[in-house]
């Protein structure tokens, strides 16, 4: 989040584009803890532009990656029904959390996946990571695949998930064109898969599409 804050004599924005100064780094002049809780802090930047012109810049910060598991199982994916209270709805997602001090990424993915799920991980490795908002964030998502899983548990959390199921890649589809996958920490990870084949698209999809 953006607040310009233009140096004398210079105004918001310029029309001439110098190929030097778009490739220029912004200069951190300044930076400044506005909150903080347990899960993520407010930064407030002073910032430089190459232009000349300084903005203070507003972003949360995260200590930890939020991480995600994609299980499959004889081409399904392992999705999860859950009230998202930020958007008042329900959605579906792969499962999904923080990972917690002390905690490695791998295990948090496997953690979340036996306390939304049942099901744990015999094998879990690197899918993909990104930022979903480096606008705004530094928040980093681990996507971990789990190609082989185990049911342990037959108790969940309620308040966390309110149903679990095993999806192919045309019911997926359907899902995602009905906006009941809206997320994406759980678009990403679904549509690469089915890109390198791993999750396959169902004849049901390629005759309605």
């Amino acid at each position: 989040m953006i607040e310009p804050t233009p140096a004398r004599g210079q105004g918001f924005f310029s029309c001439v584009k110098d190929d030097a100064m778009a490739s220029a780094a912004w200069e951190v002049l300044d930076v400044s803890v506005e909150h903080a809780n347990p899960w993520f802090q407010v930064w407030r930047r002073q910032i430089r532009l190459p232009d000349g012109s300084l903005i203070r810049y507003f972003s949360a910060q995260y200590d930890r990656s939020a991480v995600g598991v994609l299980a499959l199982n004889a081409g399904k994916a392992l999705l999860v029904r859950q009230y998202r209270v930020l958007i008042d709805r329900e959605v579906w997602a792969i499962p999904a959390g923080g990972v917690d001090v002390g905690e490695t990424s791998l295990a948090a993915a496997g953690r979340e996946l036996l306390e939304e799920t049942g099901h744990a991980a015999l094998a879990l490795r690197p899918l993909i990571a990104f930022y979903p908002t480096y606008g705004s964030s530094n928040q980093l998502f681990e996507i971990f695949l789990a190609e082989r899983t185990e049911r342990r548990c037959e108790q969940i959390d309620g308040n966390e998930v309110l149903e679990t199921g095993w999806f192919d890649g045309g019911e997926v589809m359907e899902m995602i064109a009905r906006n009941e996958i809206p997320d994406s920490l759980s678009l990403v990870p679904l549509l690469l898969a089915m890109r390198q084949g791993l999750l396959a698209e169902a004849e049901r999809w390629h005759r309605i599409r």
